[in-house]
């Protein structure tokens, strides 16, 4: 662990599950869930916030991490664009691409799908029990921490693509030489890498983003600077998924020009970094005095989602437990319990008996999808993002 004293932190949580995706078997377990400390902080020279009592050693990704987004009809649409966009964009038909953390293999099969003549993904959550050689042998999936341990890195491909990595490790910079030291030297190699959008969390409070898992928080400035630093050329950014997202693309190519100077952010960071405690201490103290005040009249409240926002509201909004159903539509974390606060988390077809007053929305790229769900169901709630 290191602990830097130089910076103030601009946002401290103490004590809050360290594994947001990890989901437990029971209320005991779930209640007694490793837990950590955040301290962000903002380093004005490069545009980086990150956590500066980050320990790794708390953390371990294996086959009980469950961080799928692909249940859901608007992310499988968001998923098939960006697989179609940089297939058509980098004419990657018929060539080879790397997933750096491929999750359940779901975007390297869309690649094939669209065109890419094979895929290798890693990642040690790799489903369990799930095929690691798929589509005719055009997909491989090796099952364990990247870089591989105790053979040479050599990443034959002409596209690496790593989603939702980076803010995960605690050395990013590290981490992308790593990358750029293990791709082919006698051509060009396209890079992608694609992390949360930190000005969402800034300026519009989502605090709820803020766990333990991610060391880094990166604007698209940030994250461009930190890709130059590292031996890319950078060629293209964007903010995807509603603005959730952003997209920092690159190369190897040595004749390519790089953009991360026009990119930069800073600035915009800086005024965001110094308005955000008071507006989110405000927002928090709002927001739980709001659910005692519900739980008080007998309104019966309940949260629609159970990944990283859901578990980081209940613990952070919710210390007195007023709300106790947790709605996700992953099959795969029904009847387990949240990290930390221990309610179980159930299908949608549960808000039938229980027929709640309200519906906290985690995510607002839901919202109309979550709607349509409870209108289905003849329900008609007041629905909010939170």
């Amino acid at each position: 662990m290191t602990t830097r004293q130089a910076q103030a932190p601009f946002l401290d949580l103490s004590q809050i599950p360290v594994h947001v995706c990890v989901l437990w078997p029971d209320e005991a377990s779930a209640l007694a869930a490793p837990r950590g400390d955040i301290r962000l902080v903002y380093d004005p020279e490069t545009g980086i916030i990150d956590n500066s009592v980050f320990d790794e050693a708390l953390l371990g990704y294996g086959e009980t991490y469950e961080n799928s987004l692909g249940f859901s009809e608007f992310f499988q649409g968001y998923l098939q664009g960006f697989a179609e966009d940089l297939i058509e964009r980098h004419q990657l038909k018929g060539k080879r691409v790397i997933e750096v953390g491929c999750g359940d293999g779901d975007f390297l099969k869309l690649l094939v799908q669209k065109g890419a003549g094979s895929a290798v993904g890693f990642d040690p959550s790799y489903t369990p029990g799930a095929p690691t050689v798929m589509a005719d042998g055009k997909i491989h999936v090796h099952v364990e921490m990247f870089p591989p341990q105790g053979r040479e890195l050599q990443l034959d491909a002409d596209m690496l693509v790593c989603r939702q990595v980076l803010e995960h490790v605690p050395d990013p910079l590290a981490f992308l030489r790593t990358i750029r030291s293990g791709l082919p030297t006698d051509r060009p190699t396209s890079v992608v890498f694609e992390v949360p959008n930190v000005f969402p969390t800034l300026n519009d409070l989502t605090t709820w983003d803020v766990i333990y898992e991610h060391n880094t928080y990166f604007s698209i400035g940030s994250l461009a600077h930190l890709m130059a630093k590292a031996g890319f050329a950078v060629t293209f950014a964007e903010e995807t998924y509603e603005g959730v997202f952003i997209t920092v693309e690159g190369t190897t190519d040595p004749n390519a020009v790089d953009r991360s100077a026009e990119l930069d952010d800073r600035e915009r960071l800086s005024r965001a970094v110094q308005s955000f405690d008071a507006k989110w201490q405000k927002r928090l103290s709002d927001w739980t005095e709001e659910l005692e005040r519900r739980h008080a009249a007998g309104e019966r409240v309940v949260i629609w989602g159970s990944g990283a926002r859901g578990v980081n509201f209940l613990n952070l909004a919710d210390p007195k437990r007023t709300i106790t159903h947790t709605i996700d539509i992953n099959p795969r974390k029904l009847g387990l319990h949240v990290a930390g606060t221990g309610q179980p988390i159930s299908g949608p077809e549960a808000l039938v008996d229980y027929d709640p007053n309200l519906v906290i929305v985690m995510n607002g790229v839901y919202k109309d999808e979550i709607e349509r769900s409870l209108h289905a169901m003849g329900l008609h709630p007041e629905v909010r993002v939170v």
